[in-house]
């Protein structure tokens, strides 16, 4: 059997381990850029996604061994970009990349030459004269780029956006202009693009612009955007109005919520109905988490799911008084397919918050209760929890640790032993449980302004955790059994395991999980499940997370 045939088994046979549907892929694309490699070289992996999605890229060997993981979470946009080096030993023909997230994959060949060296094309991308690059649609917190085509001998297969100087995302060539959010007010910027071949070859020349957002302007009725921005649409302040998609518009519902549509951003011809409602009946507000204000719906002529052709802008107000101390205020979207409320951020400005959107669904401005109130070892234990009764199978060690002061309940008295736990909030707990020592450890990127930032910090600094590359952590995500695995085998010190994992499902145990498991296993601080299954990526629950460490603690 050709080595070929070989890879396309293996690739099929990934795609259904970790996407029983491939016709659920559709929202997820990977581009390899070079395609063709050799050992010791860098590999951008670059793509489309769902917006705000974490994205898990797996690179795989001959033998189905996963030899490189990574997680890189999309923008606002659904651009996502991240990149692996071919480990310098690596004596294989083919690697298989995958990336993607619960059903939606993409998966590409890399093919590996016997060394460096073995790609022959070394000429870089041109830019011809008359090249540029062009801003347009500016607003105060984004704009959008536009730039000519490059040439190059072979084929150009991605561009590469720079803003002031730092990447800022990378496209597939198909594309011709990016959308950049997450831009602060009257603010100045520098972009460039840069072009790539399949070889790995980047230009250096290529065109640049200089761009001013907007500066902040009033939200309330009646108010145009400086520069004559979009005309306020009728009955600006009752929460709907009619939008004709060349005008755009901007209208409010009172002082709770503004919505700025610029020109352009609604499709077809014809006038529409935009519309703002405060929902009823809302989805549940995860636990530990404070609504400020109320769950707002938008809507385009009825329809509640709608994607825009470029961003619009939605402000917020919010209450400063309800905030506790070392709270920040966010806007989420709930995700009806996860059913899950997703972090968007945004730029807060005395009493709103504000952020640039390509979609429309359920918004709310949220604030993660303060770390003191969750995990807190100053404060008593908060006695029988209302949901831990005396027989719930994890009873014991939930009251134990919790007397401890390694963690806590809620303040409706309710411990929510079934809720998942954070990577933040496992962090923390291991740390006070294994009593480590406060350390001026990493400060990831996002972490920086987070409540469990020192506890992070200290527990990188003894080398039980790491993030999922060097500046993203992502601290609030929630934490699976494999990486809950790796955490307590070096918090223990375990030794590694000789005997291999025997679980049903063991070939679903990242490559840099299987010693981890192994140990953890072995050691009889976690198990598998009667049907035989380890579940590497099920997310661990807070009476799974206690009882392990339990058992850890000894």
């Amino acid at each position: 059997m050709s080595k070929k045939i070989v890879a396309i088994l293996v690739v099929a046979l990934m795609a259904m381990l970790l996407a029983p549907s491939l016709a659920c892929a559709a929202n997820v694309t990977l581009t390899l850029s070079p395609a063709v490699s050799a050992p010791g070289e860098t590999v951008e992996v670059f793509g489309m996604a769902d917006a705000d999605q974490w994205v898990s890229i797996k690179v795989i060997d001959g033998d189905q061994s996963i030899i490189v993981f990574d997680a890189i979470k999309s923008d606002a946009m659904g651009n996502y970009s991240a990149s692996f080096k071919v480990p310098p030993g690596f004596s294989g023909s083919d690697l298989i990349v995958v990336a993607g997230y619960n059903k939606n994959v993409d998966t590409k060949i890399l093919t590996v030459s016997g060394g460096s060296g073995g790609n022959n094309d070394t000429t870089a991308p041109a830019w011809p004269g008359g090249s540029a690059l062009t801003a347009s649609n500016v607003a105060q917190t984004g704009l959008t780029l536009t730039w000519t085509s490059a040439t190059d001998n072979v084929g150009v297969t991605s561009y590469r956006i720079f803003k002031d100087g730092s990447v800022y995302t990378t496209v597939a060539s198909g594309a011709r202009n990016c959308n950049v959010t997450g831009l602060s007010a009257g603010a100045s910027y520098t972009f460039k693009v840069e072009a790539g071949d399949a070889a790995g070859n980047w230009s250096s020349n290529g065109p640049s612009v200089a761009a001013t957002t907007d500066t902040a302007s009033p939200t309330g009725p009646g108010s145009n955007s400086p520069g004559g921005g979009p005309t306020p649409a009728a009955g600006s302040a009752t929460g709907s109005a009619s939008v004709t998609p060349a005008d755009g518009g901007k209208f409010s519902l009172g002082s709770d919520v503004s919505l700025e549509i610029p020109a352009g951003a609604l499709s077809g011809t014809t006038e529409v109905k935009v519309a703002i409602t405060k929902v009823n009946s809302p989805p549940a507000i995860p636990g530990g988490f404070s609504l400020l204000g109320s769950v707002f719906e938008f809507t385009v002529d009825g329809a509640s799911a709608y994607s825009f052709n470029k961003p619009v802008t939605l402000t917020f107000t919010f209450d400063p008084d309800a905030l506790a101390q070392g709270e920040t205020p966010a806007v989420y979207y709930y995700d009806e397919t996860s059913a899950q409320w997703v972090n968007l951020g945004g730029a807060i400005s005395g009493n709103t918050v504000t952020v640039t959107v390509d979609h429309f669904t359920k918004f709310a401005v949220l604030a993660l209760a303060k770390e003191e109130t969750l995990l807190s070892a100053d404060q008593p234990p908060a006695g029988p929890f209302s949901d831990v009764p005396a027989s719930h199978w994890a009873s014991g060690v939930i009251y134990e640790l919790s007397a401890s002061g390694c963690i806590s309940g809620y303040p409706d008295g309710t411990f929510k032993p079934g809720d998942r736990i954070s990577r933040a909030e496992f962090a923390t707990v291991l740390v006070k449980a294994f009593q480590l020592p406060a350390a001026s450890g990493k400060v990831f990127d996002d972490t920086a302004g987070h409540w469990a930032r020192d506890y992070i910090g200290a527990a990188h600094a003894a080398g039980i955790v790491s993030g999922y590359s060097e500046s993203s952590f992502g601290p609030d995500n929630p934490i699976t059994r494999e990486q809950m695995a790796m955490m307590i085998a070096k918090a223990a010190g375990l030794p590694e395991a000789v005997a291999d994992i025997t679980f049903t499902d063991s070939g679903q145990v990242s490559g840099w999980a299987r010693a981890a498991v192994s140990a953890v296993t072995y050691g009889s601080i976690m198990q598998g499940y009667p049907d035989g299954t380890f579940a590497p990526l099920r997310e661990a629950t807070r009476a799974e997370a206690v009882t392990v460490i339990a058992k850890a603690l000894g």
